[in-house]
């Protein structure tokens, strides 16, 4: 995808960082560390606003390679250098900070793999796994700010929203595993931080404020596009889901981690609109999980009038207790309570924060397709939305607040068959939605895939061939099922368009991730 506009900005520090080996004795090598840092610096444009404000030089005497322990309680009392970058403009920055080795003009130069660095954003919490080492894996060579430098050493690439300020800290440290030989004796290194920082205007996705890259390539956004114009062309907005093995979508909501499907198309009222769509899978963190559930006990695959559906709506939503139907995946269930209060065998159900985050008006469709396994995603996109008695077997084929009167409340579903379809990454991407879903299950489309599970879900689809079946994905494809057979579900829903989501930076860890989701607030 060719760049419209590309600016840069650069930015090093004047100070140099010099080492010097001292020794006192027979047994003991001392490194003298020092950086010299004066007055504050400031470079402005019309979208960047960078500054330097010198604080905290590094100023290091005496110093020596430490062990684990004297590294621990060296870092915890050391003062950083400290200095802030602030995006001002209305694209997203992208910035990365080297550290570039220079020539020191001296007989013993040392080498670069014997210097240390820790640059974090709050104040440092002993994490030896922040520490980064001068290593060839580190070059960025092809992108020196410094002209004549040795080496590059990129320490930290990253994303700055629209306003968003990041305030960063720097150790430097000689390794310890420094040598102690003739060689580093009276030894200097000298180098110098560097910044380039720069916009394009590139696809950006607008997930309810935060901006997003969009991707080609990798885990990450992707842009969907649809042609569904025989039910209705307001289908056919572009849609962005993430996709991939382990995209950084993760998002923090009922005080739980749950994850991005994307935003998508719906319906609201009689228009289609986009919402943030999202899913709380098993398997992450400490969370506890759901058990196996029947889709109707009643033997029915009417999902408005089902008892899954009114668990989730009901007991669920309301982190209540009473009536659910369990039991061993494949088997039929059997009468239970279940109890979304207590937090003992059950995930907690949803507070008063998460209800009001959920878009409750949004229609969820619930069409169906004749030999649904055997067509592909892209069929299947349209299908669920079908409403024709040609996409629908026999019962209604949305259901919301507003179509469904009979429920206490509706906003709470389980995952498409199509949100599983685009969340690959495959580098022939395209060509998997051409496949029908055994063979996207059989094939390398499922490798790459953020919602690959390893037991039997209930998904929200029909089976047209049988009113008293539902689907479920298995790991060799899409399948139907009795509606009073029990498998795992995923309770997924969308987020009311006044949700804004945002990234919560941590240095040591990108966001969106599982240790640093997006979080969420309701304006």
């Amino acid at each position: 995808m060719e760049d419209k506009k590309d600016k840069i900005l650069i930015f090093t520090f004047v100070g140099v960082l010099t080492l010097a080996l001292i020794t006192l004795g027979l047994t003991y090598a001392y490194w003298i560390l020092t950086k010299q840092q004066t007055g504050e610096n400031v470079v402005n444009s019309a979208c960047l606003n960078i500054n330097f404000t010198g604080e905290n030089d590094i100023n290091l005497d005496k110093a020596y390679p430490m062990n684990n322990e004297q590294l621990e309680k060296f870092l915890s009392k050391a003062t950083p250098y400290h200095f802030t970058i602030e995006n001002t403009c209305d694209d997203l920055a992208n910035a990365t900070i080297n550290l570039e080795s220079l020539d020191a003009g001296v007989e013993k130069q040392l080498n670069d793999e014997y210097i240390d660095a820790i640059l974090y954003e709050t104040d440092y919490h002993n994490n030896l796994n922040s520490i980064k080492k001068l290593s060839a894996s580190m070059y960025n060579d092809e992108n020196k700010v410094i002209s004549n430098s040795l080496h590059a050493y990129q320490l930290y690439n990253f994303v700055l929203q629209k306003g968003e300020t990041k305030s960063f800290n720097l150790l430097l440290y000689m390794d310890p595993d420094t040598p102690m030989v003739t060689a580093n004796m009276n030894a200097t290194w000298k180098g110098k931080i560097t910044l380039s920082a720069s916009y394009k205007e590139e696809p950006i996705a607008n997930l309810n404020g935060l901006k997003v890259p969009v991707v080609e390539s990798g885990d990450g956004l992707y842009a969907v596009s649809h042609d569904v114009s025989e039910i209705s062309e307001d289908w056919n907005k572009t849609e962005y889901r993430y996709a991939g093995s382990n995209p950084n979508n993760y998002v923090s909501f009922n005080n739980e981690i749950w994850r991005v499907i994307g935003l998508v198309n719906v319906k609201n009222g009689d228009n289609v609109e986009q919402r943030i769509k999202i899913v709380r899978t098993d398997g992450i963190g400490e969370q506890k999980d759901f058990g196996n559930y029947a889709w109707n006990v009643n033997n029915g695959a009417n999902w408005a009038g089902s008892s899954l559906k009114n668990m989730l709506n009901g007991i669920y939503y309301e982190s209540g207790t009473g009536e659910c139907y369990t039991g061993e995946i494949h088997d039929e269930p059997s009468q239970s309570t279940c109890d979304f209060n207590s937090e003992e065998n059950l995930p907690k159900g949803l507070d008063a924060t998460a209800q009001n985050m959920i878009d409750k008006k949004v229609v969820w469709n619930v069409g169906g397709i004749n030999d649904f396994y055997h067509k592909n995603v892209n069929i299947v996109y349209e299908s669920e939305r079908g409403t024709s008695a040609e996409n629908v077997y026999k019962y209604p084929s949305e259901w919301s607040d507003t179509t469904d009167v009979g429920g206490k409340f509706n906003g709470i579903g389980l995952i498409y068959p199509s949100d599983l379809g685009y969340a690959t990454n495959v580098l022939e991407r395209n060509v998997c939605f051409e496949k029908s879903f055994d063979d996207y299950f059989q094939d390398y489309c499922y490798i790459n895939n953020w919602l690959n599970f390893s037991e039997e879900i209930w998904i929200l689809a029909l089976s047209m061939e049988d009113s008293s079946e539902a689907l479920y994905f298995t790991s060799y494809g899409l399948r139907p099922a009795s509606s009073i057979t029990s498998y795992k579900i995923w309770p997924t829903l969308y987020l009311k368009s006044s949700v804004k989501i945002t990234s919560n930076p941590h240095l040591e860890q990108e966001y969106g991730t599982i240790d640093n989701p997006f979080q969420l607030s309701n304006e």
